[in-house]
Parts: structure tokens; C-alpha cells; sequence
């Protein structure tokens, strides 16, 4: 991250969708919205001029869609990190879409708050994907859970989800209580959350790849 906050542009062709994601993003104190673009040519010329670090990008444009401008920008080495805003999550299969440079996917309709925390996590190279992809890619066949964590994590965070005690956690997956504990512990930190019941609400607002990218 820049000195001066996480430099973020938006590509979509809708105007209206443009503001309103700037509008929520100028409100965090450490993210600077530095660029605005209607098009894919737009956003790719705008990466290396504006100093993009983080890039909302649109999935379905006219003349360039945004996995076509992401290929763009990975081929480029120009180290821009996406995130995927769409209002079709059925066109962004869970299994092709993290990659190197995309490392999010999020809903048009996502609130200001998680708008703003994907955006932080997407800086620090942690990929997310919200609900909605994650039900697409069952859908579809795909890994439901497909993470990069440990297995048990794995496991801890969906009994967290479900409201399961640490005693219950323990018991669920034959483990001590201070075990589960010292997970969840962990998982907290990973997400920059404050508490069990701060991991729950945060997981029910997305669900996380938490593999961080090098």
C-alpha cells in the first residue's frame, strides 16, 4: 500500500454503478480512489498512468469484458490486483477466477463495509470470494470449500458460521477446547476481525480463499 492509502480504480461501463462504488470506497480514510473508467482499454491505460493498486473491475463490458482486460494486465507484469464486481456470478467460475492478478469477486448489490474490507484484503494479497460464487461453483460441480488452508480451518470456520461453542468445536472434530480456541485465535488474525462473534458476522458476509498471495 501507497503511502497515501490503498490507490484504487473502478472500470464499469455504468456511471451510476462508477459513483456509487466511488462514493462508498472515498469514505474509508485509507483507500484513494484515483481513477474511473468506462471501458477495459480505459482501465488498462489507467493502471500504469494513475498508479493503480487495486482494480474493481467489471465482468460483462461492451467491446473488452473484464477477464479479457485481466489476461491484459497479467500479461502487462504490472502488478495491478482485481477484484471482480458483477451482477453475474454464474460467468465467473470459482475455479478459474483466482488467479495471480484476480483475487476477488464480489456482487454489484455488496454493502459499503464489505465493499471496503474486500478491498483492504484484495491490497494485502488475500483473495475472497463472496457467497454467491461459492453457490455458482456447487452449482456447477466445483470444489465447494476448495481453500488453501488447513483442512481443520477449514472445519472451524464453518462451525463458527453455525454459532458452535468451542467445546462443541472440539467435540465436532475430536480436539481439545483450547485447540479450537488457539484456531480461532488464528483465523481472527488472518481476517483483521476482533472476536468469535466479529469471525462469524465476517464470514457470513464472504467466504474466503485464504490462500495469501506472494
Amino acid at each position: 500500500m501507497s503511502a497515501g492509502g490503498i490507490r484504487v480504480g473502478i472500470c464499469d461501463d455504468s456511471q451510476v454503478v462508477r459513483r456509487q462504488m466511488g462514493t462508498y470506497l472515498s469514505a474509508a480514510p485509507d483507500i484513494v480512489v484515483c481513477g474511473m473508467y468506462g471501458s477495459g482499454p480505459d482501465a488498462i491505460a489507467g493502471v500504469s498512468r494513475d498508479d493503480i493498486e487495486v482494480m474493481l473491475l467489471d465482468v460483462r463490458m461492451p467491446g473488452m469484458t473484464g477477464p479479457a482486460v485481466a489476461s491484459e494486465l497479467a500479461a502487462s507484469g504490472s502488478g495491478c490486483k482485481i477484484l471482480y464486481v458483477t451482477s453475474y456470478p454464474d460467468e465467473v467460475p470459482v475455479r478459474g477466477a483466482l488467479r495471480q492478478t484476480v483475487l476477488g469477486a464480489l456482487t454489484k448489490d455488496v454493502s459499503p463495509e464489505n465493499l471496503v474490507a474486500a478491498v483492504r484484503l484484495v491490497a494485502s494479497g488475500v483473495s475472497l470470494l463472496a457467497p454467491e460464487f461459492i453457490r455458482e461453483s456447487a452449482a456447477g460441480g466445483e470444489g465447494l470449500m476448495d481453500w488453501s488452508a488447513d483442512p481443520r480451518e477449514r472445519e472451524v470456520f464453518r462451525l463458527v458460521q453455525t454459532g458452535a461453542t468451542n467445546a462443541r468445536i472440539a467435540e465436532e472434530l475430536n480436539m481439545s477446547t483450547s485447540w479450537a480456541k488457539q484456531t480461532i485465535s488464528a483465523l481472527c488474525r488472518r481476517f483483521g476481525v476482533k472476536g468469535r462473534a466479529a469471525l462469524a458476522a465476517y464470514s457470513g458476509g464472504a467466504a474466503f480463499d485464504h490462500g495469501v498471495r506472494n
